[in-house]
C-alpha cells in the first residue's frame, strides 16, 4: 500500500478518482442502452472486463518510470506506423480497415497510434531548440502528418483529427514562438479552405450534395468541375452526407435522411431535462432507433438517463483531470515529462470537446467516442495507459540543478543579497523560525 500511495502522491489520486467515475458512468450508460435495445446484449459486462484490463495497464503505466517509455519511444512509434499499414491487407470491417481482428477480440490500431505519438514527439522535442525557428517546425509536422494521413485513410476522419492539437499543444509548451505557430495555424486554414476542383456527374444524390456544399463549378473541356474545400473534395459520398446533414440541421428534409442521427441524439439529450427519465419508460423508443448510441451518442444517453445533472457530473469529472493534468505538467521541470502530460491532455480534451460537441449538433458526425465512457476495449486501454502516464509524472518529480526547461532569453535570476537581522530575502533564520517566528518574504 505504501508503494501504491507514492505513484499516487500529489495530484494523481484525484486522476485516478475520476477515472474510475468515468469508467462507471460509461458501464451504466451502456447498460440503459442495453435494456432499450437487446440487440446490444452483454456489451455492458464485456465493458466490466476491459474496465478491469484497462485498470491493470494503469498500474503498469503508473510504475514503471516514464523515461523508460521514453527510451522505447521510437520503437513504439514504428510499430504503431506497421499496424495502421498492415490494417490496409485485412479485410474491411463496415466498410473501412480500422480493425485487425484476432477473433476473440479486435484492436484499433489508430488508438494506439495517438499514445505512442505523443511519447516520440515528446521524446523528440524534449532537449531541442530548432523548433524556436520556423523551419525547425517543418520535422514535427512530419513526424505528425504520416499517422495522421494514414488513419484518415482507413478512413478515421474523427482519430485523424487528434493528432495536430497534441503537436500544437506540445510545441506551445517546449517553447515554440506564437508567431510561428500562428503563421502555421494560418497556412492550415487557407489549405482546408482552398478551392478544389472535383468531377461530379450531371445527376446523383452525391453530385447534388457537393453543389450544395462547393464555391462554384466550372466548364473545362466539356466537363463540368465544382470547386470545393480541400477536404470535401477527398471526402468520402458519407462523410458529406454528415458536413451536409450538420450544416441543413433545421430542414425536415435532412432531420428524415442524413440528419436522423444528430436528431434522435439531440432529442434524447434533451429528453433528460434536470434529473433524467429514470427507468427509460417513455424513451426506450427512442434510444432503441439511435445507431451508435453506446460508443458516438454516448454522452446523449447519459443526458438523457441522469439529465443535466447526470452530464455536467461527467464533465466535472473530466474537468478534474484537466486541471489536475495541468497542475502536474506546469509543476515538473523536467522537458520529456512536462511535454508528455502536455501531449496526452490535449488529446484528451480534444476527443472530449468533439465528441460533446457532436452529441449537441456544435460539430459535424465525425465517429468520435467519449474517453473512459463509450464502448470499446481498444479505446478504454488506450486512455488508461494515456493516465497512468500522467499519474506517472506527478508522481516522480526531479529536483532541478540547472536552468529550467524550456526558457529562452531570460536573464538570470541574481540571488537576493542578505540584509538585516532577517537574513535573506527578509527570510527569518531557520532558528527563529523553529521557534514559530514567523516566515515572509519582503515585499511579499
Amino acid at each position: 500500500m505504501s508503494g501504491l500511495r507514492g505513484y499516487l502522491r500529489h495530484t494523481g489520486w484525484p486522476v485516478a478518482a475520476a477515472m474510475l467515475g468515468l469508467m462507471a458512468f460509461g458501464v451504466l450508460a451502456i447498460h440503459a442502452a442495453e435494456r432499450a435495445d437487446s440487440s446490444l446484449r452483454v456489451l455492458a459486462a464485456r465493458q466490466m472486463v476491459y474496465c478491469v484490463l484497462g485498470l491493470v495497464a494503469f498500474g503498469v503505466f503508473a510504475a514503471v518510470p516514464y523515461a523508460r517509455f521514453g527510451r522505447a519511444a521510437y520503437p513504439l512509434f514504428a510499430v504503431s506506423l506497421g499496424l495502421l499499414v498492415l490494417v490496409f491487407f485485412l479485410p474491411a470491417v463496415r466498410n473501412s480497415h480500422r480493425w485487425i481482428d484476432l477473433k476473440v477480440v479486435r484492436v484499433q490500431p489508430s488508438e494506439l497510434a495517438k499514445l505512442f505519438f505523443v511519447l516520440m514527439l515528446a521524446w523528440y522535442l524534449r532537449y531541442r531548440e530548432n523548433y524556436r525557428r520556423l523551419s525547425g517546425l517543418l520535422v514535427p509536422l512530419a513526424l505528425t502528418l504520416v499517422p495522421m494521413l494514414l488513419v484518415l485513410r482507413e478512413p478515421d476522419l474523427g482519430t485523424s483529427l487528434l493528432f495536430l492539437p497534441g503537436l500544437f499543444f506540445m510545441l506551445f509548451l517546449a517553447g515554440a514562438k506564437w508567431r510561428h505557430l500562428l503563421a502555421a495555424l494560418g497556412v492550415a486554414a487557407a489549405l482546408i479552405l482552398l478551392p478544389v476542383p472535383r468531377a461530379v456527374p450531371d445527376a446523383g444524390e452525391d453530385a447534388a450534395r457537393r453543389r450544395s456544399l462547393a464555391y462554384g463549378s466550372v466548364q473545362v473541356g466539356g466537363r463540368k468541375y465544382v470547386l470545393t474545400a480541400a477536404p470535401l473534395a477527398v471526402m468520402q459520398p458519407h462523410q458529406v452526407r454528415r458536413i451536409d446533414g450538420w450544416l441543413r440541421q433545421g430542414d425536415p428534409r435532412v432531420a428524415a435522411d442524413e440528419g436522423y442521427q444528430l436528431r434522435q441524439a439531440k432529442m434524447i439529450l434533451g429528453s433528460g431535462r434536470w434529473s433524467g427519465q429514470g427507468d427509460w419508460s417513455d424513451a426506450d423508443a427512442c434510444l432503441r432507433m439511435l445507431p451508435d448510441d453506446h460508443t458516438d451518442f454516448v454522452f446523449s444517453v447519459i443526458g438523457g438517463q441522469w439529465g443535466f445533472a447526470g452530464a455536467a457530473a461527467v464533465l466535472a469529472l473530466y474537468a478534474v483531470i484537466f486541471l489536475c493534468g495541468l497542475e502536474i505538467a506546469t509543476a515538473t521541470y523536467d522537458p520529456f515529462a512536462r511535454l508528455l502530460a502536455g501531449g496526452v491532455l490535449a488529446i484528451l480534451f480534444a476527443q472530449v470537446l468533439i465528441n460533446v460537441g457532436m452529441s449537441l449538433g456544435l460539430m459535424p458526425i465525425t465517429g468520435m467516442t467519449l474517453p473512459l465512457v463509450s464502448y470499446g476495449g481498444s479505446s478504454l486501454l488506450t486512455n488508461c495507459e494515456a493516465l497512468g502516464l500522467l499519474v506517472n509524472v506527478g508522481a516522480r518529480r526531479p529536483i532541478l540543478l540547472a536552468k529550467r526547461p524550456f526558457e529562452f532569453g531570460q536573464k538570470e535570476e541574481k540571488p537576493p543579497a542578505p540584509y538585516g537581522p532577517l537574513g535573506a530575502a527578509g527570510q527569518w533564520p531557520r532558528w527563529r523560525r523553529r521557534l514559530g517566528a514567523p516566515h515572509y518574504n519582503k515585499g511579499a
